[in-house]
């Protein structure tokens, strides 16, 4: 009878062991440039086939291990390893997009000393409480953050990445404007993949522009890091 109670006892202190070893992730699964949801990116846990995907705002719940680490996918997108960190009540994930690269002819058009205006634009501000945002198919950064209002932590948690995505809002509206893309385009000569490149390599290196409010100075760092990405690429040698 001892020896029931004894087993009994160890395969509950196991279980609750188990239990205490795992907890159910929270996360959010963004584009890099447009910080939009990315929806049905694949979660996995790596080693396994365990996992999940993302809901149509990029929001996703896994249970893992402390020493697990999350592999996200998605197609158009570069695959990304994040290690869990118990710590964190939630994760942020900013997946960077994967042009096709096709082979690519350098186009000689305009003089680059004919330089045209920057355009004029007319931004109409699409501000909104980023508390309790929900997703919009229009262009800017949008996602549902309804899912992670529950615990004291986990508010104080919302309020930072809150305050970072209504930070980028004037600079996203910018670079999702497809006036701003078209003059890119034209005035370089460039074509979508690189476009999008050189606009990754601007968003690392420029974290004070893009949270910036300041329309003229967004657009004046733009155009001028696209020029001298640009001239580097054509004078590199071959």
């Amino acid at each position: 009878m001892k020896l029931k109670f004894s087993l009994f006892q160890l395969i509950l202190v196991s279980l609750c062991f188990s239990a205490q070893a795992q907890k159910t992730m929270k996360g959010i699964v963004v584009d890099s440039i447009s910080l939009n949801g990315v929806p049905n990116a694949s979660v996995r846990i790596k080693g396994t086939n365990r996992g999940t995907i993302t809901d149509a705002g990029g929001v996703f719940f896994v249970k893992v291990k402390e020493t697990d680490t999350l592999v996200f996918s998605s197609i158009g997108y570069f695959r990304l390893e994040m290690n869990v960190s118990f710590d964190d009540e939630i994760m942020f994930v900013r997946m960077s997009q994967q042009s096709t690269m096709l082979r690519e002819v350098t186009v000689f058009g305009r003089p680059e000393t004919a330089k045209k205006q920057l355009p004029s634009l007319k931004i109409k501000s699409k501000s909104m409480p980023w508390y309790g945002a929900t997703p919009s198919s229009g262009a800017g950064a949008s996602v549902n953050l309804d899912f992670f209002s529950k615990r004291e932590r986990e508010k104080r948690k919302l309020a930072k990445l809150s305050a970072e995505l209504a930070s980028t809002q004037t600079y996203v509206e910018i670079v999702t404007n497809p006036d701003v893309k078209q003059e890119l385009l034209d005035r370089f000569s460039i074509s979508d993949s690189t476009f999008y490149r050189i606009l990754t390599h601007f968003n690392e290196q420029h974290q004070e522009v893009t949270h910036s409010s300041n329309q003229g100075n967004i657009l004046n760092s733009l155009f001028s890091f696209f020029e001298a990405e640009v001239r580097s690429r054509r004078h590199r040698p071959r």
